[in-house]
């Protein structure tokens, strides 16, 4: 069987070029660091990007350019809208912009550029400006920045998730000419009331359907009660997360607690962002929680609330399954909520609301499947101790910013999920298979370790919590997500220069994708990346994201490089030579 080839340009999106394409196809070991420096020239040759990561720009009088902007993409929709906006109301030369249609983003922003987490970038008062603009029927909420200081703002616009999706961004620029300012007193602290976007029929059959999921297959039906009415939904997932972390600590103010490793916004954004403390329990194994309770047991005794506890199950990328139904029994006895998120095992395959008061799920990856889309949801578990308060308080606090056009893809890509899901598993667990042997069988080959629930000492605890065989999903599994650790940085290295998979972020697309997740995601801090090694997040590890292909093919591509980081590791071994000389001979053409 062939070995796959990738057929996109450097910055493009995966096939099918899309306009609305939220992948970046970014070949290189040394490319990943470049995205985590924000390098210029490599962002420049960036043309689709994770929305979340990039739509923000410079503002001059010209309503289009700049000279060498921090971060210059080319001019996705999200960037031409905003860019015309800043044209339109004529903000100052030298100043950059995010918008949202979230009244919340002012607080948000001056919080996150303010924080003393933004070391040399932080921002001052000084340094903002807040306006507001109808366009069409859509109200925005602006921030404006000096652009040299973009690293200490930025993070407002990626990690929260509420910013504007590409189909919003265009009907911003067919309206564009019907922009009235709206003004108000006060800085930043007494935004404008918002009008929030309508909902269209897409929205009702998306609660719909993530109903029904829920109660597919359920374990135990008995246990799952959730309906359409108990369904939120976000245009991100990271807005889910945001949605929950506001709401709750108003519910019940107190710590913040993540439970193994989470995804790397959700990290950042919580450390931000809890007044009440913050605190990180990296490992989830038994002798781990057994700390995590004799934590939760030492807060108590201090008189000292825990608000939420936040968990992925499994987890990225680690794929660890932590035990949830005893981290639901420490729930009850110390009163906080339990939110889980579902996103990599996806609830087709997973059965975990039960487990839960509150389930989030990000619906850009599997569910939605085909890279060209962004959404996400929570779900509110009827059975929850903490529902009679909880109901209340969304449907009082939620107000729709999923823009009609995402939801309709939404439910369009999602008619066949299960079908996907099938295939998704297939392939994870072969690339899973196939590579734990290598590490078992060939030493040689650099792989040491395989991160798939199927492979791990935890699999036990993650197939307790599958959902029954239908004929849908005949045989429900642990999902899309893998990673594999090598011995050293260089075997990764040469392994990830060759693979030809697609490189860049993101997983549960219908194309394979891969990415050197740790550098990128928490590799440029260098206490949070030993932080982060201590439980197992190793610089020389690579993440793989299934697709849709032949499985044979995926396993010869895997195969071919391995071969490379062989060669690699055989050459280090015969003497001192430097990193470039060994992993060049990984590099793909």
């Amino acid at each position: 069987m062939p070995v796959l080839k990738p057929n996109a340009e450097f910055g493009h999106c995966v096939p099918p070029e899309t306009q609305y394409g939220i992948t970046t196809y970014a070949p290189g070991w040394e490319n990943a660091i470049k995205f985590r420096e924000g390098d210029r020239a490599t962002m420049a040759r960036v043309v689709h990007i994770y929305p979340r990561f990039g739509p923000f720009g410079p503002v001059s009088k010209g309503p289009f350019v700049k000279k060498a902007p921090y971060w210059r993409t080319q001019l996705t929709e999200p960037k031409k809208a905003l860019m015309a906006i800043c044209a339109k109301i004529k903000t100052p030369e030298g100043h950059g912009a995010l918008f949202f249609t979230s009244p919340a983003s002012f607080a948000t922003v001056r919080a996150h550029a303010l924080h003393p987490h933004r070391k040399q970038h932080v921002l001052t008062d000084e340094d903002l400006s807040y306006r507001c603009v109808d366009v069409g029927d859509v109200r925005l909420y602006l921030v404006t920045y000096p652009m040299p200081k973009t690293p200490g703002v930025i993070g407002a616009w990626q990690n929260p998730g509420i910013g504007v999706s590409i189909r919003l961004a265009e009907k911003l620029l067919e309206d564009i000419e019907s922009l009235k300012e709206v003004n108000f007193e006060g800085a930043g602290d007494s935004p404008p009331p918002t009008k929030y976007l309508p909902e269209g029929e897409a929205h009702g059959k998306l609660r719909e359907r993530i109903t029904g999921l829920i109660h597919r297959a359920a374990i135990d039906p008995d246990q799952v009660k959730a309906e359409a009415r108990d369904v939120f939904l976000y245009p991100t997932g990271m807005a889910a997360i945001f949605a929950a972390h506001r709401t709750l600590l108003e519910y019940r103010p107190g710590s913040v607690v993540i439970l193994g490793i989470a995804f790397h916004s959700t990290v950042h954004y919580l450390q931000d962002s809890s007044p009440q403390g913050y605190k990180h329990f990296g490992p989830v194994d038994k002798k781990d929680v057994d700390e995590f309770e004799s934590w939760l047991d030492a807060e108590a005794a201090s008189g000292r609330d825990v608000s939420y506890v936040i968990a992925e199950f499994p987890n990225n990328p680690l794929l660890a399954s932590t035990d949830i139904n005893r981290i639901r029994k420490l729930s009850q006895k110390h009163n906080f909520v339990l939110v889980l998120d579902d996103t990599v095992g996806s609830f087709s395959n997973i059965d975990i609301l039960p487990q839960s008061d509150i389930l989030i799920s990000s619906l850009t990856k599997s569910f939605s499947g085909y890279a060209n889309v962004m959404g996400g949801s929570i779900v509110l578990n009827p059975l929850s101790s903490h529902y009679s308060a909880l109901h209340p308080l969304w449907s009082k606090t939620h107000h729709n910013e999923l823009f009609i056009g995402d939801a309709e893809v939404l439910l369009s890509n999602s008619e066949d999920y299960l079908p996907r899901t099938t295939i998704l598993n297939r392939n994870a667990a072969a690339m899973a298979a196939h590579l734990h042997a290598e590490a078992s069988k060939n030493p040689g080959s650099g792989v040491v370790k395989v991160l798939y629930p199927s492979v791990l000492p935890d699999y036990e605890t993650y197939k307790s919590f599958l959902r029954k065989p239908t004929t849908e999903l005949p045989k429900p599994g642990a999902g899309c997500l893998l990673s594999v650790d090598f011995d050293s940085v260089e075997a990764a290295r040469a392994f990830y220069d060759r693979l030809a998979f697609y490189p860049g972020p993101h997983l549960g697309a219908h194309r394979t994708l891969c990415l050197a997740y740790n550098t990128l995601a928490f590799g440029k801090d260098p206490e949070e990346a030993a932080f982060h090694r201590s439980y197992g997040i190793l610089e020389e590890t690579v993440r793989i994201s299934a697709g849709l292909e032949d499985v044979q093919d995926l396993l010869d591509t895997l195969d071919d490089a391995l071969a490379v980081a062989r060669e690699v590791k055989a050459k280090l071994a015969e003497g001192p030579t430097t990193v470039e000389a060994a992993a060049g001979l990984g590099v793909s053409a």
